[in-house]
């Protein structure tokens, strides 16, 4: 409109003349056409830049939308990362951790392997004993109820009978007598349980093996005679001692018992509610050197060695002597020799040529390697029918009156050994039944001929 104010119309009109006013409406209707095209080209642009404005803000609340999801998206990613690697790290340090393991036990196994490799007796001293609390001093403090495994890594060599007769004298002598069997075979239980008329024998001796076993378990596992043994019991053994054994060792060579597998039968007989019920304890152990033979050995006072006196026997008892010292030092040094004493003999009286020529070596063989505290007992005990005929329905001590002199002047010996007084348990029984012992023997000095 500045435009159109600006045009000299009358000017035009003259200059175009007839026809001055029509060009001249017409230039103007031009001028008109143009400045309201430029108008709205004005408008039209200003709309087009306003769309652009709006599409670019929108585009930029695109890209900011995009970079804050894709910001988001990173840190996703980021936490995810961090969390796999800490999960890595995880695995690493297990990895690291198994690996640890697995030499740790590879050293364990190797260890293993090179006690096998070595005497039987090493294979359990490779591991420091962990004793229960107070075990030197309640040892030593038992000996006034001895306990005494009979033991011998040469079989044959009449250890149940022994045993068993021996309990027989002791019960007679008005002791209450508790028997342990940690033989798998079970001969011992065998022999005694079906004297006294029971038929069914089950392996209660494994219970007292495991872990945590305790006076309660004791008293579950003990099983009183009836007929036989007045006062006396038994924890008797069968096979499936065997696995107990097994599983016992291994936790033991791998360390992997909470407790020391070897003291648990200690443990039990040297709590005072389960060694109030005896007045002494002997344990039938097997001829090798098994968890329950340990176990016996750790839990003893004494050790008894029964051995046929022939040239390899003789030899032999050296050779276990040994290895109980070796076990004496590292287990149970209150650990104290009893005697060795001579079975299955040919004459009552003395021995032949050829058992005195044996006898001489398993001497000379047990102060080799015991020393001077050893003690050989002058009442051997021949071989007897009666004895393998009792087995079984009874014992040969109750039914052959020169069996039972033979093992009356044996217990003597024990109990002269021991340091113990008859009289005292012969009182004890006497006030039990009444102010009368019922059952009475005979006893024969040491030595003395039948």
């Amino acid at each position: 409109m500045h435009l159109f104010s600006s045009i000299d119309w009358g000017f035009l009109e003259a200059f175009f003349g007839e026809h001055g006013k029509l060009i001249t409406a017409a230039i103007a209707l031009v001028c008109a056409f143009i400045g309201l095209f430029g108008g709205l080209f004005k408008y039209l642009h200003a709309r087009v830049l306003e769309k652009e404005r709006a599409a670019a803000r929108r585009d930029v609340q695109k890209l900011q939308a995009d970079l804050q999801a894709e910001k988001t998206r990173v840190r996703e990613q980021q936490l995810a990362l961090r969390t796999r690697e800490e999960g890595l790290d995880i695995r690493d340090r297990l990895l690291r951790k198994a690996v640890d393991e697995i030499k740790f036990r590879e050293q364990k196994l190797n260890a293993v392997r090179a006690a096998f490799n070595g005497k039987e007796h090493d294979l359990w001293c490779i591991h420091r004993s962990r004793k229960p609390a107070d075990y030197d001093h309640k040892i030593w403090v038992q000996r006034h109820k001895p306990i005494i495994t009979v033991a011998n890594l040469k079989g044959g060599v009449g250890k149940t009978t022994l045993t068993a007769n021996l309990a027989a004298f002791f019960s007679q002598a008005g002791m209450r007598v508790l028997l342990i069997d940690v033989d798998y075979q079970g001969s011992l239980s065998n022999m005694l349980l079906s004297a006294d008329q029971v038929v069914e024998v089950s392996s209660q001796v494994s219970k007292l093996l495991e872990s945590g076993s305790d006076p309660t378990t004791f008293q579950s596992s003990v099983r009183k005679f009836k007929k036989i043994l007045p006062g006396s019991a038994i924890v008797p053994a069968k096979y499936e001692l065997a696995t107990c054994e097994n599983r016992l060792m291994i936790d033991y060579l791998l360390h992997e018992d909470d407790d020391d597998g070897r003291y648990r039968l200690a443990k039990l007989l040297l709590d005072e509610e389960v060694s109030k019920t005896f007045d002494i304890a002997l344990i039938d152990a097997p001829p090798r050197l098994t968890a329950g033979t340990i176990n016996a050995l750790c839990a003893s006072t004494h050790f008894l060695i029964p051995t046929v006196y022939d040239n390899l026997s003789a030899e032999a008892v050296g050779t276990f002597l040994n290895g109980v010292q070796v076990l004496k030092s590292a287990l149970n040094s209150r650990l104290d020799l009893l005697g060795v004493v001579g079975t299955l003999t040919y004459q009552q009286a003395g021995l032949n040529s050829r058992e005195q020529q044996a006898k001489n070596i398993a001497v000379a063989e047990v102060q080799r390697t015991w020393g001077a505290n050893h003690y050989f007992f002058n009442r051997h005990i021949p071989r007897r029918a009666a004895i393998a005929v009792a087995a079984g329905t009874s014992l040969a001590y109750f039914d052959d009156d020169t069996v039972r002199r033979w093992f009356d002047e044996l217990g003597k010996e024990a109990i002269e050994r021991l340091n113990l007084d008859l009289a005292n348990y012969r009182v004890s029984q006497a006030r039990a039944n009444g102010g009368a012992f019922q059952h009475t023997t005979t006893l024969q000095q040491p030595g003395a001929n039948p």
